[in-house]
């Protein structure tokens, strides 16, 4: 089927979920939002392709001078294992 659909999505609780496939059908991305839902069928491989490109999109997006709070951990408990060694 081809088409192009869309859907505005502000302000409305959008919830996801995959149901997995059985011997009949493929995965289906379930996207359940305020007014209505959509269901996508697709194959694990459309469905890995469709995570690449939303880690990519993500990925672009976040700020590069945002300290990664792993980082802060982490420096914060070296800092603190040194303190205790000195």
């Amino acid at each position: 089927m081809r088409g192009t659909h869309s859907f505005l999505v502000n302000e409305e609780t959008a919830e996801f979920s995959i149901d997995s496939e059985t011997h009949f059908n493929p995965p289906v991305l379930n996207i359940q939002l305020g007014s209505g839902s959509i269901q996508l069928h697709a194959d694990n491989e459309q469905l890995a392709e469709l995570e690449y490109a939303l880690k990519t999109y993500l990925d672009g997006i976040r700020y590069p001078e945002t300290p990664d709070q792993q980082m802060i951990f982490v420096a914060e408990c070296s800092a603190a294992i040194e303190e205790v060694i000195a």
